[in-house]
């Protein structure tokens, strides 16, 4: 019987993307129940001789096998009946029968995400930012997402009349229920040179895809790779080891330990072709499984830079085991540690670089961006806070102040507290300016967290002032960079100096008209050299790429 990893049993990116029609219901309960504990004897005995672990007398006494399985307290071994079963395998290999969509719940009804490309869904019209209000007349409001697939789901060929809400309108749509198949790996390319592949699931044909993407993404001639983990609960055992294979060669990719404690190495094969260009896995709570296999395997050989959060630690091995009823039970038999015998179970993997609060995918841009086009990407709002985070996840001591990481040449002009949330600022150039060079492009006013740009409008003072006025209250208690580009240019065409940063420090209550003046003059150095632990080149774009080609 081939060992699977089983993903637990979370609603996968619920508030993201929820495949409708994956979700293990409990159908046909009432049938059940009244057969399920005729087996209770053979489950008791393979708790018994097969479970990973010595099992209580205290579980194998139990009178039912919900309350044995409750005592157990192992989320991982289940009961299944033969449609739940099917349901799960369909869920691994991202297959089912449905309509075809993917789904986030309202308080109204069922939020159609997205369409599944082909599905009978796409066939009758059905868009993206449909709202499904019933199905076969049952309201869909203020259900679980269980239940309202329950509604939505049926055998292949039967018909479902669901009334949609689009914007003020009210469809009815009559849908005829299809087998729907996605695949688990999807791919793109990101910034021109980065190639990005997503993994959903350990499905039986996921190294095949995963094989076919790379080469897709191969002839746009990436230069590094991002692997995507994040919310990936698991799948088969010999999916993970051979998805290894890609990144660590033929190696020993997990240690697997029985019940007797014989510890099983298990080898990855040796692909078709191995990656060795700078990649990036990306985990998170959510990463669990077999996603943690490939993880543990690629961060043993150093093949890759894990950037996220700290995995979710299930390190057991699971087998499905037919019973006489027809049903199956799910049971752990066995642990499994990382390649280099690093224990995993109720510890996870902890990665390389920590990033909490920013999108891990942004951090992982810039980590493999060059220098220009990393600070390029770095000082635009979508990637600042990843930026920020990236500098406090990898130096360990000092850091530099925090405006050089976005302008690490520019010069500190000045530091200004207590300023007016009314505040207009007066900046004077040592030169009359060609005043079709000031514009919001060259003199901005950023939000020094978010890195928002606050609209401003310029008014002229005389030949080399200028005011700078923001077009609303600036925020209490919060510091912004008054910054000025070297793109300002004197009247014969000439850049009057090198970029500058204003520190302001904003105080409720402060008075409206306060004048803070920039000094500007001439050409600043470069700012000197600064500690950056952990980092022997100053330059900080080169430093942060460099983490990810260890």
């Amino acid at each position: 019987m081939t060992k699977s990893f089983f993903r637990k049993k979370v609603i996968r990116r619920f508030s993201i993307l929820m495949l409708v029609l994956i979700l293990i219901l409990s159908t046909s309960t009432s049938v059940w129940a009244s057969t399920k504990d005729d087996v209770l004897p053979e489950i008791r005995s393979l708790l018994q001789t097969q479970y990973a672990d010595p099992v209580s007398q205290d579980v194998l006494n139990a009178p039912t096998i919900d309350e044995m399985l409750k005592r157990l307290d192992d989320p991982h071994t289940t009961y299944f009946s033969p449609e739940e079963y099917q349901d799960f395998v369909d869920s691994i290999n991202m297959s089912f029968t449905g309509i075809g969509i993917h789904i986030d719940m309202l308080p109204e009804g069922v939020k159609v995400v997205a369409v599944v490309q082909g599905s009978p869904a796409e066939e009758v019209g059905l868009k993206a930012g449909d709202v499904i209000v019933s199905a076969d007349g049952q309201s869909l409001a203020g259900l679980s997402a269980e239940q309202a697939v329950s509604f939505l789901r049926g055998p292949e060929g039967s018909t479902v009349q669901i009334s949609v809400k689009r914007g003020t309108e009210t469809k009815d749509f009559t849908v005829t229920r299809q087998a729907v198949s996605e695949p688990t790996v999807e791919g793109s390319v990101l910034d021109g040179h980065i190639g990005y592949i997503q993994l959903e699931s350990f499905g039986d044909e996921t190294p095949v895809e995963f094989a076919s993407t790379v080469v897709k993404l191969d002839y746009q001639n990436v230069d590094s790779w991002v692997i995507d983990l994040r919310d990936n609960g698991g799948g088969y055992l010999t999916s993970a080891i051979s998805l290894a294979g890609f990144f660590i060669g033929p190696n020993v990719a997990v240690k697997v330990k029985d019940r007797t404690g014989v510890l099983q190495l298990y080898q990855a094969p040796d692909q078709p072709f191995r990656l060795n260009q700078p990649i990036i896995f990306l985990t998170n709570e959510n990463s669990a499984s077999a996603s943690e296999i490939l993880t543990s395997a690629v961060k043993d050989y150093r093949e890759a830079t894990i950037v996220g959060t700290r995995t979710y630690g299930k390190g057991t091995v699971q087998t499905i085991f037919p019973l006489s009823n027809g049903g199956v039970l799910k049971m752990t038999v066995d642990h499994f540690y990382s390649a280099f015998g690093h224990e995993i179970n109720r510890v996870g993997i902890t990665p390389d670089v920590n990033i909490v609060n920013a999108d891990p995918l942004k951090a992982a841009e810039l980590m493999l961006s060059d220098k220009q086009s990393a600070l390029d990407l770095a000082t635009t709002p979508d990637y600042w806070e990843a930026w920020r985070e990236l500098a406090n996840s990898t130096a360990t001591t000092v850091k530099p102040e925090s405006y050089s990481l976005y302008y690490p040449d520019y010069h500190k002009a000045d530091e200004i507290a207590n300023v007016p949330l009314t505040k207009k600022f007066e900046v004077h150039f040592n030169g009359a300016v060609d005043w079709q060079s000031v514009n919001d492009s060259s003199i901005e006013l950023i939000d020094s967290m978010t890195g928002e740009r606050v609209l401003t409008t310029f008014e002229t003072l005389d030949s080399s002032d200028v005011q700078v006025i923001p077009e609303q209250a600036l925020s209490a208690d919060s510091t912004y960079w008054l910054v000025i580009h070297p793109t300002v240019k004197n009247t014969s065409g000439k850049i009057l100096s090198g970029g500058t940063v204003t520190v302001l420090h904003t105080v409720q209550g402060a008075g409206n008209e306060q004048k803070a003046q920039v000094q500007s003059a001439g050409n600043f150095r470069p700012v000197g050299e600064r500690n950056l632990p952990g980092f022997s080149d100053p330059d900080y774009g080169w430093a942060i790429q460099d983490l990810a080609k260890k």
